[in-house]
């Protein structure tokens, strides 16, 4: 029954692409001849409208309307005369077919691409849509479903339906068809059908209003009408006649097979059919069951024309070939009847729609699915996908900026704008952003609109309402507001570690030293005190350092204390690792009251103790009496985070020389700051060697990458030439300290390189005004002050311009 094609003995490479055209049987569907044909019908209605759907309709279909619209009358009375079988099949299959289009409604999406700067995804349904359901062999009722379904769950507020008048059906579309549109609350239906009935819906008439997407399935001049007024409306894909393509082996059921392949045959005798077998006696046993089974089909006609035409049964080496070959037919249906089906399907890249294993075959997804059965055929399954909500909605980008945001992106539009001769592009942004903005709420909002989505996730009780730690990054011209040096690396130091990381970068191929030994021995070397690598360690930022602590030392049931004001990562990372917090004021001097922190130890006996010296963010130091004292007490860890040390007025301050009398003191620093290496991340500790063997009890493997490890070392061969610009800003806030008192400013002692000043009666007014001028320094620490980073010169009498110009505004 079934011709045989023989592509034994290739393997998938060779049955891939569009080598298989010539060889693989599929109907001829020209639809770029027909649209000659049907081009003078078009042009006619869209010039004469009503008048010429009219003519053409008693031409091609031999029934003369004076309207094209059906009265509701007559579809309320074609639902009432439906068989109440048909009827309550219609109603499960809208049932199934809602439950699947409901699902593909994509979600509004709001992506931050920076601060104050947003695109908002959103989805919109056409206006009006007209669906087309053909009349021809056969009455197609679960068509209107198939079109209807996924427009109305897209949100189409109207939904006009066309299909072609039948004389022996009171000169109205199929009974069946006009009740399935009463069932879907169609209202609009027009008895119209071939070329005249897309014309109407894409140039309207005074019967049927222009839609924008034109659906549904037709003959090849339906489908060369919707090519024609492709760009005046919107359309899917231009169907042509059906087929299935079913992979099977020699598990399959011959007679499964074969009554698949004659469910496809007799849409239409172009219906193309393929068998595609590792199995030569499988394909015997169904050209047997098909000759059987055609002898009570009851369009033996068309189906004996499609089996013998344009279908074959292709025999292949073995399932990857069978694949390859499905791939390049691309068809409309595949069905997968072979082992391991639901892993064959998983592999398929080219199909409208694929039915797995033997109890899932074609007639199901035509009509009870819950699937799409409008789907591309003829090969375009390559590049197109069936009919879904998608086709009736559009996606419309919504943009929004603020100043802040505007003035951040500036440069790169203007870089853009001149290399395109768009010189009016870079104007209209000039015109915007002369000045920086005042505002920056847009930025304290801008972060994000997934607070619906995490609320729904099963978070961590203790971490629901809480808020990220960071600091606002906004465009501005003095940005003071995150303690890093203004100074970058020299251009020597520059070129050094862009050639370390060169060199290391040919082997990225490898995991890095897990334990950074050698980094930590260049630590050590510079940190003195005796210390050797074996205790010292280094992580991503002192950040992770302490998280590194708290996972070792903390955890449920433990405690840690800190007094604060001080860094704000502390109980951040103390709530993330379950360890209960337990913050001690400082006093009226930002210091550490000595008996009220023996106190609070001898209460709490906490596992880890925190003391930032100098304190972060007030620049505080501590004196080394009081780190004794509290070392002395502690029945856990005490942790001095010296962050800042390098710029303490006496670099004498340290902690470093206690290390070898407390054997549970560690003290932490970075290398953001002194080397002016924020963006490398390196941060590490000196403590003793059980500490650091204990850290690594919990660190992620290799968690330092290699060019991580080798930044640092060479910024550590520099540590002389870093140091010289930090004694530059020791100088620069020392005199900002004291130009600050001399305007009358509280202003806190600072070993750092920045300045905690106040007190102010409305900190972020004061703060929002700074940044009008644009200067950007840091709302953070205790009520009513202000911190600023020390920054270049220029920088430093921007902010001194500015503060002066808030203060007598």
């Amino acid at each position: 029954m079934l011709n045989r094609v023989d592509l034994r003995g290739k393997v998938a490479g060779e049955l891939g692409g569009r080598g298989l055209a010539d060889v693989l049987p599929r109907a001829g569907f020209d639809v770029a001849a027909a649209v000659e044909a049907v081009r003078p019908v078009c042009a006619d209605v869209r010039d004469r409208g009503a008048a010429a759907v009219r003519e053409h309709t008693a031409r091609f279909d031999g029934v003369d309307l004076p309207t094209t619209r059906v009265p509701r009358e007559v579809m309320a009375k074609a639902l009432a005369g439906l068989d109440p079988a048909v009827a309550a099949a219609l109603k499960e299959a809208i049932r199934r077919a809602t439950l699947v289009h409901a699902a593909q409604v994509p979600r509004e999406s709001v992506t931050a691409v920076a601060a104050g700067s947003s695109v908002t995804e959103r989805y919109v349904p056409v206006s009006r849509a007209g669906v087309y359901v053909p009349g021809g062999l056969v009455a197609y009722p679960s068509s209107v479903v198939m079109n209807v379904i996924p427009a109305q769950v897209a949100g189409v507020r109207e939904i006009a339906v066309a299909s072609p008048p039948q004389a022996e059906h009171g000169e109205r579309p199929h009974p069946a068809i006009l009740a399935a549109c009463e069932l879907l609350g169609i209202t609009e239906v027009h008895a119209a059908g071939g070329a005249q009935a897309i014309a109407m819906f894409g140039y309207g008439t005074r019967d049927c209003a222009p839609v924008d997407t034109i659906t549904g399935p037709g003959n090849v001049y339906v489908a060369a009408a919707k090519r024609l007024l492709a760009g005046q409306v919107g359309t899917d894909a231009q169907a042509g006649p059906t087929e299935i393509a079913i992979i099977a082996d020699g598990s399959a059921d011959p007679g499964f097979v074969a009554a698949d392949l004659i469910a496809q045959a007799e849409h239409d005798s172009l219906a193309s059919c393929l068998l595609i077998t590792t199995d030569e006696g499988l394909a015997d046993l169904v050209d047997a069951e098909l000759a059987t089974q055609i002898q009570t089909a009851r369009h033996a006609g068309r189906i004996k024309d499609a089996l013998s035409g344009q279908s074959a049964a292709v025999l292949v080496d073995d399932l990857a070939a069978a694949l390859a070959v499905a791939d390049a037919w691309a068809p409309e249906h595949l069905e997968i009847q072979a082992a391991g089906a639901a892993e064959l399907a998983g592999k398929v890249r080219n199909a409208g729609a694929i039915f797995v294993g033997p109890y899932a075959p074609v007639s199901l997804g035509d009509y009870l699915a819950g699937s799409n059965h409008v789907l591309p055929t003829g090969g375009t399954a390559r590049y197109n996908a069936g009919l879904s909500v998608l086709t009736f909605l559009r996606g419309i980008h919504v943009v929004t900026c603020d100043a802040e945001a505007l003035a951040g992106v500036a440069p790169h539009i203007a870089a853009l704008g001149g290399a395109e001769d768009l010189a009016a592009h870079v104007a209209a942004v000039r015109v915007r952003v002369p000045v920086l903005p005042a505002s920056t709420a847009t930025w304290q909002a801008g972060i994000g609109a997934a607070g619906d989505e995490l609320a729904a996730l099963p978070l961590r009780d203790d971490l629901r309402g809480e808020e990220p730690y960071g600091a606002p990054q906004v465009a501005a011209r003095a940005r003071l507001n995150t303690n890093e040096n203004p100074y970058p690396p020299s251009a020597d130091l520059v070129s050094e570690i862009a050639e370390a990381a060169a060199a290391e970068a040919a082997g990225l191929n490898r995991y890095p030293d897990r334990d950074a030994v050698a980094l930590r021995a260049d630590l050590a070397a510079y940190l003195g005190h005796g210390l050797t690598a074996a205790r010292v360690w280094a992580a991503n930022g002192s950040n992770e350092i302490i998280q590194q602590l708290f996972q070792a030392f903390g955890g449920p049931g433990r405690s840690a204390i800190g007094f604060e004001p001080s860094y704000s990562m502390h109980p951040i990372i103390a709530r993330t690792t379950s360890t209960r917090w337990i913050g001690i004021p400082r006093g009226a001097d930002f210091g550490v009251d000595t008996d009220l922190a023996l106190e609070a130890i001898a209460e709490h006996q906490p596992n880890l103790v925190f003391l930032t010296s100098p304190n972060n963010p007030t620049g505080t130091v501590l004196p080394l009496e009081v780190i004794e004292q509290v070392c002395s007490a502690a029945p856990g860890l005490v942790v001095i985070d010296e962050a800042y040390a390098e710029f303490a007025r006496d670099l004498g301050v340290t902690a470093l020389g206690l290390l070898s009398r407390f054997p549970r003191l560690v003290v932490v620093r970075t290398m953001s700051k002194a080397f002016a290496l924020a963006g490398g991340r390196v941060g590490y500790l000196a403590s003793s060697r059980g500490v650091v063997d204990a850290l690594q009890l919990v660190r992620l493997p290799y968690h330092l990458s290699s060019l991580t490890q080798v930044v640092a070392r060479a910024a550590l061969t520099r540590a002389g030439e870093l140091q010289a610009s930090v004694a530059t800003l020791r100088h620069s806030r020392d005199d900002l300290v004291g130009w600050l008192r001399a305007e009358g400013f509280k202003v806190a002692d600072s070993d750092t390189n920045f300045v905690l000043f106040g007190e102010f009666e409305d900190r972020h007014a004061t703060w929002e005004a700074l940044l009008a001028l644009g200067v950007l320094v840091r709302e953070v620490g205790p009520a009513g002050w202000l911190r600023v980073t020390v920054g270049t010169p220029q920088e430093n009498e921007l902010f001194k311009s500015a503060l002066v110009a808030v203060r007598t505004s």
